[in-house]
């Protein structure tokens, strides 16, 4: 990896501690900082992971402060077995029912590994559903435009 930011890829036995975000990785004679982890795949008993990474020894660029604010986002956790078939339903982009409240996983933060069970931390961000006057507006709308009704 020669840019700044990449991608780098880890395959461990199951019941190995994978790395965390903040630990310093070494391949090919680079040093890299895992600043995300992209995805995750359990393959019988091996786990891939997808980090992003920035490369240390790439000090060529421009320190930036964030343009923008972060929007508003949670930290949540799930505890699975590793056979369990939850875990394949917690990716990213993925909408869940939490206490009754609907939130979308935007990013995962650690992967933990606890004798048998994986512990799988990401931020996710509610997701809002239209304000029910306009939502029925819209439907109405939408059927009318659908029979092709007009009203005089």
């Amino acid at each position: 990896m020669s840019s700044l930011i990449g991608t780098a890829n880890m395959e461990y036995r199951l019941f190995r501690q994978p790395h965390k975000l903040g630990d310093v990785i070494e391949i090919n004679d680079k040093m890299l900082l895992i600043i995300g982890i992209q995805r995750f795949e359990l393959w019988g008993h091996r786990l891939q992971v997808w980090y992003t990474c920035q490369n240390l020894q790439n000090t060529s660029y421009v320190s930036k402060k964030k343009a923008y604010k972060q929007p508003f986002q949670l930290h949540a956790e799930m505890r699975v077995r590793y056979d369990d078939e939850r875990l394949e339903k917690a990716k990213l982009g993925t909408v869940h029912k939490i206490n009754g409240e609907y939130y979308q996983i935007m990013e995962y933060t650690d992967i933990t590994i606890e004798g048998t069970d994986l512990i799988i931390s990401f931020t996710v961000k509610p997701v809002y559903p239209l304000d029910r006057k306009e939502a029925k507006a819209k439907y109405v709308y939408e059927r009318k435009k659908k029979l092709k009704l007009e009203v005089f």
